[in-house]
C-alpha cells in the first residue's frame, strides 16, 4: 500500500516498483501509470512477457510501456527492498530506487505439502502429478489413486506439443481442469488433453496474446524451428478505421507443423489466438494454415489476414 504521507497529499510524487514483467506485473504497471503514478518495472530476464513472446515481439510491448511513461530495467534482478515501517526504495543493479509502493508480480509457486503428506507423486514441475482424468498418482507406484483429483495452478499436466510436464498457472487451465475433475469425481468420464498456454492480455490500448511455444522456448528444447513474421491492418488497408497487428508462427522445420504463434495489436488478437491453438491441436502444418479461408468485407477483415501472411513468410523460409 501507499504510505500515509503519500495517500495523504496530491502533491506527493508518487513512486511504485513492479518486480516482475509477466502479464500481471505489466497489467499492474499500465493501471498505475493511468492513475498517476510513476512506475519502473524491473525484470530478472532480458524481456519482457519472458515466457509467452520472443525479444522481437517483446519489443512492440516495451516501445509501448516507454510510450507511456512507464521505465523498464530489464537482465537485471531486485537486490533489496528498504526501508523501515514503509518501503523507502529498491536496489537494483548497484542503484537505489525510490519507491512508496513495491508489487511482487515473480509469478506463484504450487503448494504441494498437504499433497506430500498424503503419498502423493510431484512432478518435475514441482507440481502435484495428475493423469488424464486429473487422478493424482501415487508417489510410489506412480499409479492413480482413486477419488482424489487436483486441478489448477497446483496441478501439473502435459504440454500438448511437447509431450513433457507442464505447468500452466491460467485462469482457463484451472476451469477446465476444474471440469475434468469434477465430472470424475461424480461418477462421469472426462478427459484433460494437456496444455497450450493459450493466453491474451492487455497493456494501454495494446493487445498482446500467445499459444503453444515461442521460437526461444522451442530452442531450448532442442527444436530446429523457423519462424513467419508479418504486419498487416485488421481492416482492408484502403478503408477506414484498420488498425495494425503483428503476427509471429513458429513451425518445426522437419514436420512443418506449427507449434507456436504470438500476436500484438490494437484489436483482433483474441479471436487469432484462438485460430492458432486450434491449428496446434489439430496437428496443422504451416502448409494447411496457408490455406485457411478467411470471411472478408473491409468494413471488418481484409481478404488476406496476418496469419496467412506470417505462413507464407514461413513457407519461404522453408526453402
Amino acid at each position: 500500500t501507499l504510505s500515509p504521507s503519500s495517500a495523504a497529499s496530491d502533491v506527493y510524487k508518487r513512486q511504485a516498483v513492479v518486480i516482475g514483467a509477466g502479464a500481471i506485473g505489466l497489467e499492474m504497471a499500465a493501471a498505475l501509470t493511468e492513475k498517476g503514478v510513476e512506475t519502473t518495472v524491473v525484470e530478472l530476464l532480458p524481456h519482457v512477457l519472458p515466457l509467452s513472446l520472443d525479444a522481437d515481439m517483446a519489443k512492440l510491448v516495451q516501445e509501448k510501456l516507454q510510450e507511456h511513461g512507464v521505465n523498464l530495467i530489464l537482465g537485471k534482478p531486485v537486490k533489496r527492498i528498504l526501508g523501515d515501517e514503509h518501503v523507502k526504495a529498491v536496489e537494483v543493479d548497484g542503484e537505489e530506487l525510490e519507491a512508496d509502493m513495491v508489487i511482487a508480480a515473480t509469478g506463484v509457486r504450487a503448494n504441494t505439502s498437504l499433497a506430500e503428506e498424503a503419498g502423493l507423486a510431484i512432478g518435475p514441475t514441482r507440481a502435484i502429478k495428475t493423469d488424464f482424468r486429473m487422478r493424482c498418482l501415487d508417489a510410489k507406484r506412480q499409479r492413480p489413486v482413486e477419488g482424489v483429483y487436483a486441478a489448477g495452478d497446483c496441478a501439473e499436466s502435459i504440454h500438448m506439443v511437447t509431450g513433457l510436464p507442464a505447468l500452466s498457472q491460467l485462469g482457463t487451465t484451472a476451469v477446465r481442469m476444474g471440469k475434468v475433475a469434477g465430472i470424475n469425481a461424480a461418477g462421469g468420464y472426462a478427459i484433460f488433453p494437456g496444455v497450450l498456454g493459450a493466453f491474451v492480455t492487455k497493456v494501454f490500448d495494446l493487445e498482446i496474446g500467445s499459444t503453444g511455444l515461442t521460437a526461444e522456448g522451442a530452442q531450448r528444447l532442442g527444436m530446429d524451428v523457423v519462424v513467419g513474421r508479418a504486419r498487416h491492418t485488421t481492416k482492408a488497408e484502403y478503408y477506414p478505421g484498420g488498425e495494425p497487428i503483428w503476427a509471429k508462427l513458429v513451425v518445426e522445420k522437419h514436420s512443418k507443423r506449427v507449434v507456436g504463434g504470438q500476436l500484438a495489436g490494437r484489436e483482433g488478437v483474441a479471436p487469432r489466438v484462438d485460430i492458432i491453438s486450434v491449428a496446434i491441436q489439430a496437428g496443422m502444418t504451416i502448409y494447411d494454415l496457408a490455406k485457411l479461408r478467411h470471411a472478408y468485407a473491409p468494413p471488418l477483415a481484409d481478404a488476406w489476414d496476418v496469419i496467412t501472411l506470417a505462413a507464407d513468410v514461413a513457407i519461404r523460409r522453408l526453402g
